[in-house]
Formats: structure tokens, sequence, C-alpha cells
């Protein structure tokens, strides 16, 4: 404040010599004028010059008191922000287990509307309004993770594993399926996996998400058809390792829509187990 007073002292200086600088500068520029009228006009160019200096002090206090570095803002931000910057329209979707929704910019959901869109699986507002989702815990990379599916009436049609924090998200879209397992994590929390089942939840596959990678593991080609399709009832998965892990299956002899109903039926369902190292590396 100080320093704007001292300021504006040096810019307009001592009133009555400034007011001699005006009426020697009106004599040089209208010679003709008589003394009597530019003495007349001495004192309202002087009080003109006081309240401008008057206006720029009171302005320049003002913003002195009122002001704020850029981009500060006056409340503190959640750890967690989604950046919005293409539009303003949100999408809501609701937790599978608890009932809990969450909103996210409908930008984020492009690839995933992409996925559905090819696949004819439904019209884009069909979609986002079924949408349900389950948390993924994330030590490894601490970004917010979903596992997203989208129903169809009876038909599991879409799900997609998503990841988001301030300057990324990613979705990476993982077939048809209905979640129909925990969300189990491996030893060294790097890991996650569970079960997507088919529409009429009698075979199921095994997904496994490595967050290092952002995206699914990479799938052993020994027990593909386990993780790449929809072949078989699966039962049970544990982690045994941070790389092995087991299933436990359906013990028939073919996986047909007829075998698998007739195993379903039995009260004492046989079942064998399968350890399955998974290829990280």
């Amino acid at each position: 404040m100080n320093e704007i007073k001292r300021q504006l002292k040096l810019k307009i200086g001592d009133t009555t010599e400034h007011q001699k600088n005006v009426i020697i500068k009106l004599n040089n520029q209208y010679p003709f004028r008589s003394k009597q009228r530019i003495k007349t006009l001495a004192p309202i160019t002087a009080s003109i010059a006081v309240l401008i200096t008057t206006i720029i002090l009171i302005f320049s206090f003002n913003s002195e008191e009122n002001y704020q570095p850029p981009y500060q803002s006056a409340n503190s931000l959640d750890t967690f922000t989604i950046p919005n910057h293409l539009n303003n329209d949100l999408v809501k979707m609701k937790n599978y287990l608890n009932g809990e929704t969450v909103e996210l910019p409908i930008y984020m959901f492009s690839s995933f509307l992409d996925y559905v869109k090819e696949n004819k699986y439904g019209e884009q507002e069909e979609v986002l309004s079924a949408l349900r989702y389950i948390d993924v815990k994330n030590d490894t990379t601490l970004n917010k993770s979903f596992v997203v599916t989208f129903d169809c009436g009876r038909t599991a049609c879409a799900s997609a594993f998503m990841i988001v924090n301030e300057k990324m998200q990613v979705m990476t879209p993982l077939g048809e399926g209905t979640i129909t397992s925990d969300l189990i994590y491996s030893p060294d929390n790097e890991n996650v996996m569970f079960l997507l089942s088919n529409a009429e939840k009698t075979k199921q596959r095994i997904v496994v998400i490595n967050f290092k990678s952002n995206s699914q593991s990479r799938i052993p080609t020994a027990y593909h058809e386990y993780f790449s399709y929809y072949n078989w009832p699966i039962s049970n998965t544990a982690w045994l390792t941070n790389e092995k892990i087991s299933i436990t299956l359906a013990k028939i002899e073919s996986n047909t829509n007829e075998a698998i109903k007739q195993w379903l039926q039995k009260s004492d369902k046989p079942t064998h187990t399968l350890e399955i190292t998974l290829p990280y590396k």
C-alpha cells in the first residue's frame, strides 16, 4: 500500500507545481486564448487531476486486497478429482454390491461405447443408463479402478476394466460377461482375479488384471480355454503364489449344454483342480 502511494506521488508530484505546468502547457498550445480564461481553467484541471488520483488509489488498494495467485482455489481440493474438459455430461454407475453410485464424465466411456456399438449390443442411451460397477482396490498404482458391466436384459453384454486418475483414463474391454465371483488379489497386490459368467451363468472364464500394465495379464497358451472362452463351469479360483493360481472346475467328459445341465442337477457335483502359472514376463 505504501509502495502504491509512493509511486503515485512520484507520478503526480506536488499539486501546485502540477497546476503551473498545466498552465504553461495550455499557454504554449493555445497562444490566442486570454490569460483570464486560462486562469479559469486551472482550478478545473487541478480538480480533475485530484479526482483521477483518488480513483487510481482506490482501485489499486482493492486490487491489492483481493488478489489471489492464479489457479489457487479458496477451498482445498479432494485428493481424487476427475477432469471434465470436454463437456459437462456425467454418467452415473451403480455399485453391484452396495448400491452406491459414482458419476464420471461421459468422454471417459468413449472406447467402451465404441465397443458396444461395434457389437450391436444397444443404443448409447440404453447402455449408459444400465451400467454397473465393482470397485477395484489398486494398491500398486493408487489409481481409482472399476470393473464396469453393461447387462442388457438376461444377456451379459459387455464388461470393461477402467482406471482413472487426474491425468489418465484407461478403459479396457473384457468382452461379454457378468461378474459372478469375488475379486481376489495376488499376495503382492499387483494382480486381481475374478470370474465372468455367460448369460445363463452356466459357464465361466477367468480374468486376471495386472495393475502394472493396466490391462489383462497374458493368457497361458496351454490353458487359454479357461481364460478366452466360456467353456466350462468354474466354481473356484485361488492364488498359490504371485504367479500361480489354482482353479476348480466341473469334472465332466464334455462341455455340451446337456452335459453341464446334468452336472448342475447333481447334489454332489464332481470337480477337479488345475494349477496354472501365469506368464507375466
